[in-house]
């Protein structure tokens, strides 16, 4: 670690706490880079540009040599002079093709071994779907988690994710291809929605996810034929494309949703009491661990609620709860602790709110176009509330 000076990429590549803090990091360690991105003693971009790199290259027990590095580090000079707009789009592709010349010698040699093959199948391969971990460290960033630990971070508010039927993803136009071995990328992915961002995924076969604010999606690059199966945490509205012969699943945590061709919404965050799926068009069958092993069919505008032991079926109007795609917030009898907590998630910022105030019941409409200060002020002027905002991430209301 430096005192007081800035840090270049290169000094980031060369430093031992750097690259013991990408590789196995803790509170701690994050807590220390942040500050000095904070302090502007670390820019965000050399962050990231070091962080993955040394990614690409992560082995539990070896480190770069000084003579690598400087190897690494002229490659990396050589893949950024081009023009700005060329180096923002093609940034992580090059530094990526960097490191692998830099490396190649190495990187073949050691990943041939018979030991290091074996054990890079079976640490990746999950059984299920749903045991598939979440990354230790998130940030605010929209990523993809190729399989493995190969991430690539998008820096945009919103994004477009692509999947063609041969499996090759498209991140807003522009083709992106994980470097990690074949058999390792035939598993599955991860894209990870942080609070304040949204994106869409189309996947292989032709379904679209529409991602909210603190989400997460598992799912394979290609679907097997035999069944299209994903796993959910947080929220997202879905237009599956019909097969008659392969059903499609998405699993939850409390839930199974089972379909061949439809449109619904699923609400699945984990620090919300309880989990929804609003039917939109089609049909679905959902199981749930309280209906012992049953299923509940569903009918278009139609909502199912598991809260723990307890189940509800009934009718509502599905557009209500489709809006947010859209930039709109419908929302009829809802307290005002779970609008809070939605538009908390939306934003990106915290909001802090006294009991009373979170008991509320309010029916409204919440333009999300809208910045968030913007949007709480106008709720306070329609509701007994107030509204104070501390800095631009926090605000109570009272």
């Amino acid at each position: 670690m430096k005192e007081n000076t800035k840090y270049t990429i290169a000094d980031l590549l060369e430093d031992e706490y750097f690259i013991s803090s990408v590789n196995s990091p803790t509170a701690e360690s994050e807590a220390y880079w942040a500050a000095l991105r904070q302090k502007g003693r670390v820019t965000e971009e050399d962050y990231e540009l070091a962080s993955y790199c040394i990614r690409s290259f992560r082995q539990s027990d070896r480190q770069l040599t000084k003579e690598e590095t400087g190897d690494m580090w002229a490659n990396i000079l050589t893949a950024s002079v081009c023009s700005k707009s060329n180096r923002r789009r093609h940034l992580y592709l090059s530094l990526a093709a960097a490191c692998v010349l830099a490396l190649a010698g190495w990187f073949v040699f050691h990943l041939l071994t018979p030991a290091n093959v074996m054990e890079s199948a079976t640490a990746i391969i999950p059984q299920k779907i749903e045991d598939v971990a979440r990354p230790d460290s998130i940030g605010k960033d929209i990523q993809i988690v190729f399989s493995g630990e190969e991430r690539m971070m998008l820096k945009e508010k919103t994004a477009e994710i692509k999947y063609n039927e041969k499996g090759e993803a498209e991140v807003n136009l522009q083709v992106v291809s994980p470097t990690g071995k074949p058999e390792a990328q035939a598993t599955y992915n991860q894209v990870i929605v942080p609070q304040g961002r949204h994106t869409s995924l189309t996947l292989s076969d032709g379904s679209k996810l529409w991602l909210n604010a603190s989400s997460r999606v598992v799912y394979p690059p290609v679907f097997d034929g035999k069944k299209r199966e994903i796993y959910l945490e947080g929220e997202a509205y879905l237009e599956i494309t019909p097969d008659a012969d392969s059903p499609f699943t998405v699993k939850t945590r409390q839930m199974e949703i089972r379909v061949l061709g439809t449109s619904f919404n699923v609400s699945a965050y984990d620090d919300e009491p309880s989990q929804t799926v609003v039917l939109v068009t089609g049909a679905v069958s959902v199981k749930a661990g309280t209906l012992a092993g049953q299923s509940i069919e569903m009918t278009p505008n139609q909502l199912f609620r598991v809260s723990g032991t307890e189940t509800q079926l009934h009718n509502v109007e599905a557009e209500n709860y489709i809006s947010w795609k859209d930039g709109i917030f419908l929302y009829k009898d809802e307290k005002l602790a779970l609008i809070l907590k939605r538009l908390a998630h939306y934003y990106g910022v915290t909001i802090h709110f006294t009991p009373e105030v979170g008991e509320m019941q309010f029916t409204g409409k919440l333009d999300l176009k809208n910045d968030a200060e913007r949007v709480l002020n106008g709720l306070s002027n329609t509701a007994p509330v107030r509204c104070r905002k501390e800095n631009n991430e926090t605000f109570h209301l009272y």
